[in-house]
């Protein structure tokens, strides 16, 4: 017996495309984890008034911090900052 005359064609490729797009929904979701663990789109630089903010501490712990080197800075010139996502890796290694 011949398939084809038992299922609506349209309907069967309407399933398989269905199916398809939840597939690569799935796949697209697990790759979008995976990325957003490597790396962090949101990484903009920090004035120490800003991270001490963040961190709920003064500029001179902030200074501290930096010089005994667990919160990495970025030098511009004569100005410092920091990396939005070092700070994160700080408040991780915290916990």
């Amino acid at each position: 017996m011949d398939l084809s005359k038992l299922i609506n064609e349209n309907a069967l490729i309407a399933c398989v495309n269905n199916e398809v797009e939840r597939l690569f929904a799935i796949k697209v979701e697990a790759f979008k984890k995976e990325l957003s663990g490597n790396y962090s789109f949101d990484d903009y630089l920090l004035n120490r008034v800003q991270v001490s903010d963040k961190l709920g501490i003064s500029i001179r712990q902030v200074d501290t911090l930096t010089r005994r080197g667990k919160l990495k800075k970025c030098s511009l010139g004569r100005n410092v900052k920091f990396r939005n996502s070092d700070v994160i890796e700080y408040i991780k290694y915290l916990k």
